[in-house]
């Protein structure tokens, strides 16, 4: 299956890009996902599916956009 991936801030340097498409088995989690991408553990993130907030265990199905995000504040 194919999902869409988006970095946002510093982790599309970390990982080298920005968007791409990536190809996983069927019934992927998004924590088998992100253990493909070289981003840093311990940097805290949000990461959201087709715009909602997710849990690494929860399996992803074809043509989800998954966006990742580092947390930030601001005032």
């Amino acid at each position: 299956m194919k999902v869409r991936v988006k970095l946002i801030g510093p982790l599309m340097y970390e990982a080298g890009f920005s968007e791409k498409d990536i190809e996983l088995p069927e019934a992927s989690t998004i924590e088998a996902l992100l253990s493909m991408l070289t981003l840093s553990k311990r940097r805290p993130r949000i990461v959201t599916r087709n715009g909602r907030a997710i849990v690494p265990q929860d399996i992803l199905e074809e043509g989800d956009r998954i966006a990742v995000s580092p947390l930030y504040s601001g005032g």
